[in-house]
């Protein structure tokens, strides 16, 4: 299918059956979209959002490895940044703050439906990208699934237990901890994970994982040790969200060894091989 006159289409590039494409769209918005030569429309494409400030190519280069990677089990794949980010304009002028973000994934979504034909989505992040495609994911029915990628989560009863027991077991620790409250300002306090990220309310997260499993929407939720500071455990994401995880549509992972930005290679590897495994389970091919 042919672009808008308004986009632009440059960089082709091909390299073991896959077909990479940068494309202008949108409010100066850029990205590169990475396809199999031959596209079936029945399986949705993946769109893969910034990770807090760092360019689509991802950290290390985890997007981009991922994206060549799911192109070459059958999927689409666009990787953008969004405006004020990498390549992008800082879109002065339009709307801004969640109305921006919402635009600027409907003008995504739409660049790959008019490339490929696809009309049907998987929203995917790390870190604040799984904050903005938890929420972008929401009431909107173009989008199939969401992977959360150190997503969402609460310090339950579970991860307190986990997190403050093996301390109050070692002496050091304590003396340690009771040390930096007495040297700390009266009403000060120290920089938490929840200063940086958009967490929704818990009731509010609890009622959009329900929302998509009603609409059969798939949702795969991936914890690393990069995460802590707020989910320490398996078990913490039932803590989190109740029975929802027990649908069939609701997948769960937790990698304790892993880094929060898959520094390693091998677990870039290991992302790839369950982010693929996954999308074929969950959309397989119409023969």
């Amino acid at each position: 299918m042919g672009m808008m006159p308004s986009q632009s289409e440059a960089g082709l590039l091909q390299e073991g059956g896959v077909v990479e494409t940068a494309h202008v769209f949108g409010e100066g918005l850029v990205g590169i979209l990475a396809r199999p030569r031959e596209v079936g429309d029945a399986r949705p494409a993946v769109i893969l959002l910034n990770a807090g400030l760092v360019h689509r190519a991802g950290p290390f280069r985890v997007y981009a490895q991922l994206a060549r990677a799911l192109a070459s089990c059958g999927f689409a794949v666009l990787r953008f940044d969004q405006s004020g980010l990498g390549d992008s304009a800082n879109g002065v002028g339009v709307v801004t703050g969640p109305e921006r973000k919402h635009a600027e994934a409907d003008a995504a979504m739409r660049l790959v439906a008019e490339q490929t034909g696809i009309g049907r989505f998987v929203l995917a992040g790390i870190c604040s990208g799984a904050d903005d495609a938890f929420r972008l994911a929401d009431g909107d029915p173009r989008v199939a699934g969401i992977v959360l990628m150190d997503g969402v989560a609460y310090r339950t009863t579970g991860y307190k237990l986990q997190h403050y027991a093996p301390r109050l077991l070692d002496p050091g620790k304590v003396l340690r901890g009771v040390g930096r409250m007495l040297r700390r300002d009266d009403g000060a306090r120290a920089l938490d994970e929840g200063d940086f990220r958009d967490f929704p309310p818990q009731d509010e997260a609890i009622a959009r994982l329900r929302r998509l499993v009603e609409r059969d929407a798939r949702v795969l939720l991936l914890y690393t040790g990069g995460a802590s500071r707020y989910f320490n455990h398996a078990g913490q994401a039932r803590e989190c969200f109740g029975p929802v995880m027990d649908a069939p549509q609701v997948g769960l992972e937790y990698w304790p060894d892993c880094d929060h930005t898959f520094y390693l290679r091998k677990d870039r590897l290991r992302l790839n091989t369950r982010f693929s495994s996954w999308l074929r389970a969950q959309f397989p091919a119409v023969r």
